[in-house]
């Protein structure tokens, strides 16, 4: 199994109990990471740097989306106009053109965001109401938490 995070908000995450829970169950784990995630250019890479995310997991968009179709399950972190496939499909889009993660094309995308809202672009996202998506709203850390914690009970 393979499985793709959105490096967004990991930060604040233990790797150590989220992702080795995931690789002892013989999940392969990376972290795509999008060109403008954080405040700045490579912002993420520090933050999961210093959650001890080894530096081979963490991929650049580029990396990622070849393989992303081969993914079986992409966990989306508080990301909205970053995965948003119209960027690509919808030329009419104001978001078109813009490189994103290609998280749609996994097998099965979790989406956790606090809420229903759009961000930024206020750009309504496909990827969201797609029937391979699963949208999970609230805290993002006790959602990971949760979902883990199945693994823990098996």
């Amino acid at each position: 199994m393979s499985c793709s995070c959105r490096a967004t908000e990991w930060r604040s995450r233990r790797r150590s109990t989220r992702c080795d829970k995931l690789e002892a169950n013989g999940a392969e784990v990376n972290f795509a990471i999008h060109p403008v995630a954080g405040r700045m250019p490579g912002h993420m890479n520090v933050l999961l740097a210093e959650a001890n995310v080894p530096y081979e997991q963490l991929k650049t968009a580029d990396e990622m989306n070849p393989q992303m179709s081969n993914v079986d399950v992409a966990i989306v972190i508080g990301a909205n106009d970053a995965v948003n496939p119209d960027a690509i499909h919808d030329e009419s889009s104001p978001l078109y053109g813009m490189p994103i993660v290609n998280a749609h094309e996994a097998r099965t995308v979790f989406v956790l965001k606090r809420g229903k809202g759009t961000v930024f672009s206020g750009v309504e996202n496909p990827l969201f109401t797609n029937d391979n998506t699963v949208m999970i709203y609230g805290d993002a850390k006790a959602t990971v938490s949760a979902l883990v914690s199945e693994f823990n009970e098996q």
